[in-house]
C-alpha cells in the first residue's frame, strides 16, 4: 500500500546524504510505524503518531532516546517525503535521562588489553583506548591511515561527517606493528574480516570486548565506547586541554566533551574542596557556630 512512499523515502534519505546506518534506521522506523497504523501514508494523523509513541512507552518500555529517534524518522518522512508541515507542539520531543558513562581506571584498561591472547583483538582494543576512537572508526581504518613518522592516525569521515587526525602512541604503534606482521601484513583494511573482503564488523568488536571484560570481572556495562570515555578522562587528568580533547574525539560541540569533567579524578587534577583549606581554628569556629 505504501511502497511508492517508502521508495521515495529511500531516495530522500540519499539526497540528504545521511550516513548509511541512519538511512537504514529511518527507513526501518517508518516502515514499523506505518505497519502499526495500517493506514495509507497520506491519511496518517498526529493522533496516530501519538498512539504509536504511547504504545512504545507503555507496551515496550522504550527509552526516551529510542522514541525520539523514531519520532525524528517519522518527522523526516512527513516533511520531506509527504510534504507536510511538522508541528512540534503536537508531538513534543521527550526529555532524556542522562547517565554518566562507565569509565575504567588506567589499571583496569591495562588489564583488559594486556590479558588478550588474540593479538588482533589486543591491537583493536589498544587503538580504541590510546587514540580515543569510536568502534566504527577503528573498524574502518586502512593501512595508509597510520602515520608512523608523524605519530598520528587519520580518521576518515566519521559519525559527524568530518575528517580528523588523532594521536598515535608509541606503545600502540609497537602493538600495531606486531599485529601487522603476525596477520599477513594487510594493505587494505587494517582490521579485515576473516570471511570476506570487508572490515571487521562493529558487532564482532562489541562481542569480544564485552565478553573479555566480563571474564575479568570488570564493572558492568563495559563496551568498546568505554575505552573512548576512559581515554578522554585520563587525558583530562594528565592536563590535556578540554579543547584539544574535543578535537581528538571529533566532537562538534564542547558540550559533548563536558561530561568527562564530571568523571575525572579531582585529586589528580589538583582540585581541592574549600573545606580542606580551613585552618584548625576556622574549622573549630564552624563547629561552634
Amino acid at each position: 500500500m505504501n511502497e511508492v512512499y517508502l521508495q521515495r523515502l529511500k531516495e530522500d534519505l540519499r539526497l540528504k546524504n545521511y550516513a548509511k546506518n541512519t538511512c537504514e534506521d529511518y527507513y526501518r522506523f517508518v516502515v514499523r510505524f506505518l505497519n502499526f497504523t495500517g493506514k495509507d501514508a497520506m491519511s496518517v494523523t498526529y493522533a496516530d503518531i501519538r498512539k504509536f509513541v504511547f504504545h512504545m512507552m507503555d507496551n515496550e518500555s522504550k527509552k526516551a532516546s529510542t522514541i525520539n529517534a523514531y519520532t525524528a524518522a517519522i518527522r523526516f518522512f512527513f516533511e520531506y517525503t509527504l510534504g507536510y508541515v511538522w508541528d512540534p507542539k503536537k508531538l513534543p520531543k521527550m526529555k532524556r535521562d542522562r547517565y554518566l558513562p562507565v569509565v575504567l581506571t588506567r589499571e583496569q584498561v591495562g588489564m583488559l588489553i594486556d590479558s588478550m591472547d588474540n593479538y588482533k583483538h589486543k591491537a583493536i582494543t589498544a587503538t580504541m583506548y590510546s587514540s580515543g576512537l569510536r568502534v566504527s572508526e577503528v573498524c574502518r581504518l586502512r593501512y595508509e591511515d597510520i602515520s608512523r613518522s608523524k605519530k598520528m592516525i587519520h580518521v576518515p569521515v566519521s559519525k559527524n561527517r568530518q575528517d580528523r587526525y588523532t594521536i598515535l602512541s608509541d606503545r600502540n604503534l609497537e602493538i600495531l606493528t606486531e599485529y601487522w606482521y603476525r596477520y599477513g601484513r594487510p594493505r587494505g583494511w587494517l582490521f579485515p574480516s576473516t570471511v570476506r573482503d570487508e572490515p571487521l564488523t562493529t558487532s564482532a568488536v562489541e562481542l569480544f570486548v564485552k565478553t573479555h571484560a566480563r571474564a575479568l570481572g570488570l564493572p558492568e556495562g563495559v563496551t568498546p565506547h568505554t575505552l573512548r570515555h576512559s581515554f578522554a578522562c585520563h587525558a583530562l587528568e594528565d592536563g590535556v586541554s578540554h579543547t584539544f580533547i574535543q578535537q581528538l574525539l571529533g566532537h562538534r560541540s564542547p558540550g559533548s566533551t563536558d561530561v568527562y569533567l564530571q568523571m575525572t579524578s579531582k585529586a589528580l587534577m589538583g582540585i581541592r574542596s574549600p573545606f580542606d583549606t580551613f585552618t584548625p581554628s576556622e574549622a573549630e569556629g564552624v563547629c561552634n557556630g
